[in-house]
């Protein structure tokens, strides 16, 4: 177990100081390790590190795919000056624009296959 998380001083439960090491390892995109390995990385249960990564979660710093592990989200960056309207209108177009090209493919691959079934 770390140095950080037997700090006698520390009267936090060990799942919240293991959240607190998980936040500071914040690599937007990156993937945590498993709970196991975080688990036998610091020497306590799996079900701890589960709750803390359940807190990480909640306050959406992470995102959990079954199967594909754990991940860190991306997220703006804060010292960075809020978008302008004019900049959020552009970006929201940009997204409209290939929602409509989805769409269309989408509408293009249902009537060939639509077709394909007649047959």
């Amino acid at each position: 177990m770390p140095n950080e998380l037997m700090d006698p001083d520390d009267l936090r439960p060990v799942y919240q100081r293991i959240a607190d090491e998980l936040r500071n390892g914040y690599v937007a995109g990156g993937q945590l390790p498993s709970a196991p390995k975080l688990a036998e990385q610091w020497g306590v249960a799996k079900e701890t590190v589960r709750a803390a990564i359940d807190v990480l979660r909640s306050e959406g710093l992470v995102v959990s795919w079954q199967g594909r592990g754990t991940y860190y989200r991306v997220r703006p960056d804060t010292d960075e000056a809020p978008a302008s309207e004019a900049d959020v209108l552009e970006r929201l177009d940009r997204i409209m624009n290939r929602l409509d090209d989805f769409e269309g493919r989408l509408a293009a691959l249902e009537r060939s296959q639509d077709s394909g079934a007649d047959q």
